[in-house]
């Protein structure tokens, strides 16, 4: 039996928009009416749960995002159990009773989210395919490519080795400018060959890349800035590495440090450098919108950004930006009303400090691995603060290590 027909079995409206009331029941003893409403409770009850377990692991799609799917799930849940507003109805009064309530609405919306889900999967798995395929083909062109590059360079060699043996110089030469032309050709088209397929795997896995690269997941999270964790982190400049290595499209990483942060903490105290903490986070997610763009808390007062696409000019204005847009916050946006003032011993008020950022750019280079590229966006860091903070440095080849002590 679905729900539907066991509240009523009809959801329709009349011409002011609410649902009919339902016809007169017959009489009941109380307690066939109390078992009913027991019934009625139990199934409540499950489809609350039900409703719960969806939400709590709806992931992107190519309509909505995971997180507004979940929102929409709970104020559905709201509304079949307790009668809250349905979800986008303009009338904010609850529903009086179960046979008030939207179920036709609630169906279509499970099944629409269902459905969208299905396709995206479906998508997402058939790129997949497309992608292993890809490999496979172009695994396949190599193997048969080499083994006639093999044959070629074997039948010179073979004559190369008889001209040794037949002890003419004339005959050394010939064959010997006929090996190095064929290996000149074979490793020129071997390049060329190489070029066209990385192209073709880079634009198949371009947009599937995109989707592996996704790390936006609770389990991810920072609970204080709702940004991404460091575990979260680590694990993305493995795979930005793996994809830089395999595409070679650019990648730069930002490491970035609030400036004079402990001052806040022991002026102010530790909630007001949590508000600036989520006050700097907010411009953070703010500045770097891409589905691409990687933001994180790395650690205490230090975040990081990867930007997948980005030469280190590119970078360098975007980090020139976010400085500017955090320099213009105002304390009293930063910090609890509470802190916003100080009383020296002479008995005057004095404003809390401005919050300003120190950031180090460098970009991905070939050969770097996850140790080497901090290491090198740590210096550009330094650089920065040595320089007398707020303000953006970028990454040099000579980068050294930074000079923790000194600061």
């Amino acid at each position: 039996m679905s729900v539907l027909s066991f509240f009523g079995g009809k959801s329709a409206k009349n011409g002011n928009g609410a649902a009919p009331a339902p016809a007169p029941a017959p009489a009941m003893d109380p307690e066939e009416k109390e078992s009913i409403s027991r019934e009625m409770g139990i199934v409540l009850d499950a489809l609350g749960t039900l409703l719960q377990y969806y939400g709590q692991h709806a992931f992107d799609t190519d309509r909505r995002s995971g997180d507004e799917t979940r929102r929409l799930v709970h104020g559905w849940m709201l509304h079949a159990t307790m009668g809250a507003p349905r979800p986008g109805s303009p009338d904010d009064r609850p529903s009086a009773g179960i046979f008030y309530r939207d179920w036709k609405a609630l169906a279509n919306f499970l099944g629409e989210s269902r459905r969208d889900e299905s396709k995206y999967v479906v998508r997402a798995l058939d790129d997949m395919r497309s992608v292993v395929w890809s490999f496979v083909a172009a695994i396949h062109q190599v193997v048969v490519e080499e083994q006639e590059e093999t044959r070629v360079t074997g039948d010179h060699l073979g004559r190369m080795r008889a001209a040794v043996e037949s002890n003419s110089t004339d005959l050394i030469k010939r064959e010997a400018l006929n090996v190095v032309g064929v290996m000149e050709q074979l490793m020129a088209h071997r390049k060329e060959r190489q070029q066209e397929q990385f192209a073709v795997l880079a634009d198949k896995l371009k947009n599937l890349g995109r989707e592996l690269e996704d790390a936006r997941r609770e389990s991810a999270l920072d609970p204080l800035t709702t940004l991404a964790n460091r575990k979260a982190f680590d694990e993305y400049i493995t795979r930005s590495i793996e994809l830089h290595s395999l595409l070679g499209q650019p990648a730069s990483l930002m490491m970035i440090d609030v400036d004079n942060f402990k001052s806040i903490n022991d002026t102010y105290g530790h909630t007001a450098g949590d508000t600036a903490l989520r006050e700097i986070s907010n411009v953070l997610a703010k500045t770097f919108l891409r589905r691409v763009d990687f933001v994180c808390r790395y650690g205490g007062d230090e975040f990081a950004v990867i930007l997948q696409e980005t030469k280190v000019g590119n970078a360098q204005l975007l980090a020139e930006r976010l400085r500017r847009q955090v320099q213009d916050l105002r304390p009293i946006d930063t910090l609890p009303v509470e802190a916003a003032t100080t009383t020296t011993e002479d008995g005057e008020e004095t404003p809390p400090p401005q919050v300003t950022l120190s950031i180090g750019v460098a970009e991905l280079t070939v050969g770097d691995n996850a140790t080497a590229w901090i290491k090198r966006a740590d210096a550009a860091l330094y650089q920065s603060k040595r320089a007398g903070r707020d303000t953006v440095s970028a990454a040099s080849d000579d980068s050294l290590e930074p000079e923790i002590s000194a600061l």
